[in-house]
């Protein structure tokens, strides 16, 4: 079945919720889990940090959400979670055909009303993949 499965995540409680359907679906078939935050390397870094604190750049902090995302998962098999550049939807599909991903599992968050029109990332990930898409109800 699905040897390789990759998930975005970017904080947010319904890309959690997606995470732990994508952890779900890779521990019932066996396949590699992979956690992806996209990053946008142009976003300036955190100003307001106590003193001697040095801010994290944006790369940091999308790897520091995509490494805690999946050191809460129960997930017992391989798990890599790491940042990747450009807009979320982007860098799903890049990352996806990058590893050969079986299945690309993303949140439906922003996937109603008029946003159902103009796109979203889930939207976006189903129209671009090169896999099939997973598109977790979490809203």
């Amino acid at each position: 079945m699905y040897k390789t499965i990759l998930v975005g995540v970017d904080g947010s409680d319904t890309a959690s919720r997606a995470a732990e359907v994508a952890a779900g679906l890779a521990s019932a078939t066996g396949a590699a889990l992979h956690i992806v935050t996209a990053v946008d390397e142009k976003a300036a870094a955190a100003t307001d940090l106590p003193p001697g604190m040095h801010p994290l750049s944006p790369g940091e902090r999308a790897e520091a959400i995509a490494r805690q995302v999946a050191e809460g998962l129960s997930y017992q098999g391989t798990v890599e979670a790491s940042p990747a550049p450009g807009k979320p939807a982007d860098a799903l599909v890049h990352v996806a055909k990058e590893i050969g991903a079986d299945l690309i599992v993303v949140g439906n968050r922003r996937v109603q009303g008029i946003s159902r029109l103009l796109g979203s990332v889930a939207t976006d990930v189903a129209h671009h993949a090169p896999c099939d898409v997973y598109i977790v109800k979490t809203v």
